[in-house]
């Protein structure tokens, strides 16, 4: 069955006892509540002029919404631009990340430049140590030869 006022499957049906339609029961008494009238006849209804009925519990099959060309379309152009959406913001995202990585990729060689200049200097600062103290074991072994 489908409701008068909504042309939806019904799943709790309620009669008027006014008109004879039948509707759904959440559907006509936010209907009765704004207009106090039944939406068929335009005579005044209460909820106490509902007569619930008892329904089978039979799933309603879906509508098919991509029978015609105009439907399909709109399906594509909601893909369509949910796609292009993801498309957007994956390349943002990207775009963040090369960013990101050059930056740590700079950052990186100029840490091991440094760590490289340390060495060096490190190793120049050895061997002229190494130098000064062979120096003055000259030095002195010459002195003490004297």
């Amino acid at each position: 069955m489908l409701c008068a006022l909504t042309g939806k499957p019904i799943e709790k049906a309620v009669v008027s006892k006014k008109s004879g339609g039948v509707f759904e029961k959440s559907a006509i008494e936010e209907y009765i509540f704004q207009h106090n009238q039944d939406p068929l006849n335009g005579e005044q209804l209460s909820e106490d002029d509902l007569i619930e009925i008892q329904t089978s519990r039979i799933v309603p099959a879906k509508a098919n919404t991509s029978a015609s060309i105009p439907s399909l379309l709109n399906a594509f152009q909601v893909e369509h631009d949910a796609l292009a959406l993801e498309s957007f913001e994956l390349k943002r995202q990207l775009l963040e990340a090369r960013k990101e990585l050059s930056s740590t990729l700079y950052y990186h060689d100029a840490a091991v430049k440094v760590a490289a200049r340390l060495m060096s200097e490190r190793d120049e600062a050895r061997a002229a140590i190494t130098r000064l103290s062979n120096d003055t074991n000259e030095a002195d072994a010459m002195e003490t030869d004297k």
